[in-house]
């Protein structure tokens, strides 16, 4: 069977944010790109009413296959990372609306004066707690080896080898799955490392290249470091069966849109 196809728009989140480009309009040319599903970020739907959300799900010509939450569990006030929870409690519902099967969360801020075994606890004591709440709303939360969207200070905590592997440690004992990301493994050096630690327990692959390592730089899907085929066939010989979800993070729009599809398609052999 082939590979299931969906893709996060990253460069077209302004479009997004200033209500330029819809969810439905978004769902519509994927499927015209040949994509099965759309991946969404959650502040799409964080304004919305369930009704407003259940209302976009009925327009969608591709399901949404993921909602990715940029969770901060690391946050050292009790308060905020209570905050941060309940955020994430929100995000799963309006994602259980809008149809989702997935919703990615993130570990948090590698936060430079806080103890390494304090934050990852932090982690595993928020992952917990979301445990039940996807649960209650058909979800499945995916940890992602993350490294640093733009609106964070910091790094995530695990996008550093021995902090991931000693946080999935902690994780692997809850029914949670990852996503694994290409680029951001590649980054770390040793993405056969990562790999071999979450084998048997990736849901979904992020196909995400790099321009650099040095600064920290993605490109188009294709055009950069990573072995893209190597890395995907040696998760596919781990028996990973899910689904890939191109992370188009070159901000080249639209152009950048329509060729990573085509790159994932051809390289998926759809």
């Amino acid at each position: 069977m082939k590979p299931r196809i969906s893709c996060l728009p990253v460069s077209l989140y302004p479009e997004f944010f200033s209500g330029d480009r819809t969810i439905a309009g978004w769902s519509r040319q994927a499927a015209a790109l040949g994509l099965d599903y759309v991946d969404i970020n959650a502040l799409f739907l964080r304004e919305k009413s369930m009704e407003e959300i259940e209302a976009i799900r009925k327009e969608l010509t591709v399901p949404v296959l993921m909602v990715s939450a940029y969770s901060d569990f690391t946050l050292p006030d009790p308060e905020k990372r209570e905050e941060a929870v309940q955020t994430a409690f929100g995000d799963m519902q309006r994602a259980a609306a809008i149809g989702a099967k997935y919703i990615r969360l993130t570990a948090g801020q590698a936060y430079s004066d806080q103890p390494d075994q304090e934050m990852c606890q932090r982690v595993y004591d928020c992952f917990a707690r979301c445990v039940t709440v996807a649960q209650e709303n058909g979800l499945t939360i995916l940890l992602e080896n993350h490294s640093k969207p733009g609106a964070w200070q910091y790094i995530d905590y695990n996008f550093h080898m021995e902090h991931f592997l000693m946080l999935w440690d902690k994780l692997k004992s809850l029914p949670i799955s990852v996503n694994f990301d290409t680029a951001n493994a590649c980054a770390l050096g040793d993405w056969q490392r990562i790999l071999r630690a979450v084998a048997g327990r990736i849901a979904t692959v992020h196909i995400n290249d790099l321009a650099s390592i040095e600064p920290l730089q993605f490109c188009l899907v294709g055009k950069g470091i990573v072995p893209m085929r190597q890395v995907l066939d040696a998760v596919y010989a781990t028996g990973f069966d899910g689904e890939l979800c191109i992370e188009e993070a070159a901000f080249m729009g639209w152009e950048g849109i329509e060729k990573a599809a085509a790159f994932t398609l051809s390289l998926a052999g759809k």
